[in-house]
């Protein structure tokens, strides 16, 4: 139609390499690398810089469905990004609480299998996405179709790994303490585990605290995850054999 303003640059542009959402990608692991190379350092350098690279994961999925810029590259990049990003940042906890590595190094596992065996099981069923909202499951399709839902277990397992890695760091337990209830100090004063440090609750601990709900469903969801991507693959190899 005449006068009626055509495509712009960013639309029109076929190099995918260079597609906007796939340079935020890149803009992501680049505030990710950044944050894990200062993160025996500088604590608070590193969670503003992981922080960004997660908010750079929202932007990518916007802009790429406002410029009509998806493509496999983008979908891959993404997830393989969420993937390291969360298991580089579990395999720093594991360093900072030794006596807690074996739990961080499950909840890597669960999340790399779950996910790996769901991107592989859509992949053989014909969908390009691992987000797959045509899922024999009731709980991952309802996980994957309720997006502000999945956001929110995705936001809330981020938190609760970013504040377990802040109270590793003394300053970050000793800030915003609030007051624990009198009879609570004198019980932990006389069994001799109450110090003067830690005669309170850290802010950041029940921030921690109020992230575990979401947690505890995004675990949940990759188990049945994991368990439904692979009666998948095996009803696939059935289906191929017969």
């Amino acid at each position: 139609m005449a006068g009626s303003p055509g495509p712009s640059f960013f639309e029109r542009h076929d190099n995918v390499y260079l597609y906007v959402p796939n340079l935020i990608g890149y803009a992501r692991i680049a505030f990710a690398l950044y944050g894990f190379a200062v993160a025996s350092t500088s604590p608070g350098a590193m969670v503003l810089s992981y922080a960004l690279s997660f908010v750079c994961d929202e932007l990518d999925g916007r802009f790429a469905r406002m410029l009509n810029q998806t493509s496999t590259l983008g979908q891959v990049l993404d997830m393989v990004t969420d993937r390291v990003a969360t298991s580089c940042l579990l395999a720093t906890l594991c360093m900072l609480f030794p006596a807690w590595h074996l739990a961080f190094v499950v909840l890597l596992g669960l999340d790399i299998f779950s996910h790996w065996f769901q991107m592989y099981s859509t992949l053989a069923c014909g969908v390009s996405s691992h987000k797959d909202t045509n899922s024999r499951s009731r709980v991952v399709r309802f996980y994957y179709q309720q997006r502000l839902f999945m956001g929110f277990c995705c936001v809330c397992c981020e938190v609760l790994y970013l504040c377990l890695y802040l109270l590793a760091w003394p300053q970050y337990r000793a800030w915003g303490v609030l007051p624990l209830p009198q009879t609570w100090l004198q019980l932990g004063g006389s069994a001799g585990v109450c110090s003067a440090e830690a005669r309170g609750i850290p802010l950041v601990a029940l921030v921690a605290l109020a992230a575990l709900p979401g947690v505890a469903v995004k675990q949940f969801v990759n188990v049945v995850q994991l368990g439904n991507a692979m009666t998948t693959l095996v009803q696939l190899d059935t289906a191929k054999r017969q």
